[in-house]
């Protein structure tokens, strides 16, 4: 998924749920985060204080993607969250749509988020996790063959001839890129072999699985509408638990808004166009009550307050600072997922 759905998608979820405005910017951006955070940086105080980086994504060329360590510690519990269904550990490893361990995970983070002082960020790095699954699945957070598709069966279904002509352009220049930086090694990662396909809400596609060539049919819209609903439903169940986050009037239920969100998830347009389609929703009050204002991401505000950190520059109340608390709340999920979620489920990987 893109900056429309973990960024604009969530926010307008939040507040469809019935979260307060600013609660709701906290938790849509750090959803987004989750793809923004590439910094790997410490920073020591002489007094013994220190705020240590977490990292939660990679740019697609960079070298650290073959690193199977960089693997473990990043696509799997941020984006390829593992569904452990199966009989083999290749079966386990793979994403599967809303399973159940990440059920699990959802209302173990919630729970959590209700009472924590990075509650906010944990949410949203959770509805993150958690929407991945409904584009990710079928493919796995590791440098894996089962992730390879087989030459030429990608089969593309688009009503629009001009964004049918972009998106082919953006694979092809993709792939290319990868080979002129000599990082063809890390296309069977998750769904590199698939480009930025399973990232498109209004797509319908298909392809063959190179290992046994059997053909996968995907529709997109229906997998974002199902998450869509997922996250809806999660956000409720989080403001069940921390009220103090909620806003009087702004909540809809999700018969209420079902339709619009379809919509919104069929265009079949470029990035920009489908962030435009979630900002006049919002603003035309067909998503929830309550303000129409849309609030533009300060994700680069969290990473220039680390690019200046220096020592002698770190404040007194250096908690408080809104990437140290989506650090925090990183930190607490990826040990989790690593450490207690996935291991009882037969799925080693920490």
């Amino acid at each position: 998924m893109k900056t429309d759905m973990h960024y604009f998608g969530v926010y307008a979820l939040a507040r469809a749920a019935g979260m307060r405005e600013k609660a709701a910017e906290i938790v849509a951006t750090a959803s987004e985060y989750v793809d923004g955070a590439i910094w790997d940086k410490e920073v020591f105080l002489k007094d013994g204080r220190s705020i240590l980086s977490e990292m939660t994504a990679h740019r697609m060329l960079d070298f650290k993607n073959a690193d199977r360590e960089d693997q473990r510690r990043v696509w799997l519990p941020f984006h390829f969250l593992p569904g452990a269904e199966g009989e083999t550990p290749t079966d386990k490893l793979l994403c599967r749509k809303n399973s159940r361990i990440a059920k699990t995970m959802v209302r173990r983070n919630t729970a959590i988020a209700a009472e924590a002082p990075y509650g906010l960020y944990l949410m949203g790095i959770t509805a993150h996790v958690y929407a991945d699954t409904f584009a990710h699945y079928g493919f796995m957070g590791a440098n894996h063959s089962y992730n390879a598709i087989r030459a030429g069966s990608i089969d593309l279904q688009v009503s629009d001839e001009g964004i049918f002509q972009y998106i082919k352009n953006k694979a092809d220049g993709f792939i290319n890129k990868l080979i002129s930086y000599g990082l063809s090694q890390t296309i069977p990662l998750g769904h590199g072999a698939a480009t930025t396909y399973p990232d498109r809400p209004y797509l319908r596609w298909s392809y063959a699985r190179d290992t046994d060539g059997k053909t996968v049919e995907r529709e997109n819209p229906k997998d974002y509408l199902a998450g869509c609903r997922a996250m809806h439903e999660m956000f409720q169940a989080y403001l069940d638990k921390a009220p103090r986050q909620g806003e009087s009037g702004a909540g809809r239920k999700w018969k209420d808004i079902r339709k619009s969100v379809k919509k919104i998830l069929e265009l079949e347009g470029d990035k920009q166009a489908r962030v435009r389609a979630w900002k006049e929703a919002i603003r035309d009050n067909r998503l929830f009550g309550g303000s129409t204002r849309v609030p533009q991401y300060k994700g680069h505000k969290w990473s220039a307050s680390i690019d200046d950190l220096e020592p002698e520059k770190i404040p007194k109340d250096i908690d408080k600072l809104p990437v140290y608390r989506f650090y925090q709340a990183a930190r607490i999920h990826r040990a989790h997922v690593l450490s207690n979620l996935l291991p009882p489920n037969d799925v080693i990987a920490a």
